[in-house]
């Protein structure tokens, strides 16, 4: 009887650990996040920067692409694979993950919202574009110039300017910095151009402007 008692006693603890060890980890102080509505593209008069119109017009090797949007929204053909967090020195809440369409890599994404065990649940809050088959709101790297961005969205609300090493940065839109889990709090667009004045770098960030 005894050591039918013990039987059955490891029996169940076998059964409890079994049953813990399915259980996914439970993100600590996590907050709500909204994820704003997806707005239909739409452009605006020449020569003033909209956000969502901007945030709405966004193609990638001729895909259509919605920001903000969560990994787990993502439409047919599309696949993320996260970056190692410890690797990078992310913190819970925040990472990166590089993003394929039907095989075929689109670019690099920012997420929110991306804790361990729900990375599913994260996300994207801005995406980058380097390439000459990409495009935000009609301005496209290593084609548009200065002109053709000022043309479009106006003089820059912040511009950045050094000769060594060089920088033109072109910023437009709202810019709060980054928040205490490194997550960028911003509803901006950012531009860098070459030194002949040529678009080589975009990137778009809409997250929520306040935690």
């Amino acid at each position: 009887m005894k050591k039918l008692y013990i039987l059955l006693l490891c029996v169940a603890m076998l059964t409890a650990v079994g049953c813990l060890e399915k259980k996914e980890p439970i993100p600590v102080n996590r907050p709500a996040v909204e994820v704003p509505p997806t707005v239909e593209p739409y452009t605006v008069e020449d020569g003033v920067f909209d956000v969502e119109a901007v945030r709405s017009n966004i193609n990638i090797k001729g895909q259509h692409f919605n920001m903000p949007v969560k990994l787990s929204a993502l439409g047919e053909g599309w696949e993320y694979r996260l970056y190692n967090r410890k690797e990078y020195g992310l913190k819970e809440g925040s990472g990166y993950a590089k993003l394929y369409y039907k095989g075929v890599e689109m670019g690099t994404a920012s997420l929110e919202n991306c804790y361990t065990g729900a990375e599913a649940e994260s996300l994207i809050y801005s995406i980058s574009v380097q390439s000459s088959d990409c495009d935000i709101y009609g301005i496209v790297p290593f084609v548009s110039t200065a002109a053709d961005v000022e043309r479009l969205l106006g003089k820059p609300d912040d511009e950045q300017y050094m000769q060594e090493p060089f920088m033109h940065c072109y910023n437009y839109g709202i810019l709060n910095g980054a928040d205490a889990n490194g997550i960028e709090r911003a509803h901006s667009l950012t531009v860098d151009l070459d030194p002949d004045g040529v678009v080589d770098y975009l990137s778009i960030t809409y997250s929520q402007l306040e935690e």
